[in-house]
């Protein structure tokens, strides 16, 4: 080949070789192209994650404060509870009660039953209506109010309604205290406490107390057994003295002059 050969030989050689070149720098910058795509992308999955994790932080502060709110709010509301009861074991008044067991004062206490109360007793459910027919304008924290219901006896054979749905509204310190809703079940009275004496938790504790008192006695005993003794002792020497000079004047041990002959 002459010069003008090689010359052309060595431009596509050269061609080539920068031909080689260019492609492994194209695909050199389509991989970083590709890598820094990656980057960016996981840069944005860590944002997205930051800023949902920031939500939830933001959003469980927020429950936490609305919690802690909510407790402190509860623990200084009034809390109303109405309920039928037997005015003590044994006994066969049912009595209705409002109670107001929680801290602070309740207001415009509202009481309604599902359905209305009926009682055997005449006129005294009409009595209570018109007493929870209105709101109760104050109830301070431990009061109980009590009415007499009903007579468990009667009202079990009497077939009134034994079930009631009960809801109590009121207003505490905060306002509106959210409404109780609850059932009364009076059919559960009716084993309760059967055959249980009036006054059996009264005999019990006396019971304790005679216990109690035998117990410090016999302490007592036994602290004191010497002066005890001694003291028993000196009645007896006292009686034999006074036995012995009624012998000498001619009497009997019990007292008595002796027989004559």
């Amino acid at each position: 080949m002459d010069t003008g050969d090689w010359i052309a030989f060595a431009a596509v050689v050269i061609s080539v070789a920068a031909a080689a070149i260019a492609i492994w720098q194209a695909r050199t910058a389509s991989a970083s192209a590709a890598h820094a795509k990656q980057q960016a992308q996981a840069a944005d999955e860590q944002v997205r994650l930051a800023r949902e994790q920031l939500r939830q932080g933001e959003r469980s502060h927020r429950e936490q404060v609305e919690l802690s709110e909510r407790i402190h709010r509860e623990q200084n509301e009034p809390y109303v509870v109405v309920d039928i009861a037997p005015e003590g074991p044994g006994s066969t008044l049912l009595l209705l009660t409002i109670d107001n067991a929680g801290p602070t004062l309740a207001r415009d206490v509202i009481v309604a039953f599902d359905p209305p109360l009926s009682s055997t007793i005449s006129g005294q459910a009409a009595r209570i209506h018109s007493v929870l027919s209105r709101p109760i304008p104050v109830l301070p924290p431990g009061r109980r109010l009590t009415y007499v219901f009903d007579m468990s006896g009667s009202r079990l054979n009497s077939g009134l309604p034994m079930e009631f749905d009960v809801t109590v509204n009121a207003t505490g310190p905060a306002g509106a205290v959210e409404p109780l809703v609850y059932r009364i079940d009076l059919g559960v009275l009716a084993s309760a406490r059967v055959g249980e004496l009036p006054y059996r938790r009264v005999e019990e504790r006396l019971g304790k107390i005679a216990d109690n008192l035998k117990g410090l006695t016999k302490a007592y005993r036994d602290v004191n057994r010497t002066a005890i003794r001694a003291a028993f002792e000196d009645d007896v020497a006292a009686a034999r003295r006074q036995n012995g000079d009624g012998a000498a004047n001619g009497q009997r041990a019990d007292g008595t002059p002796p027989a004559t002959t």
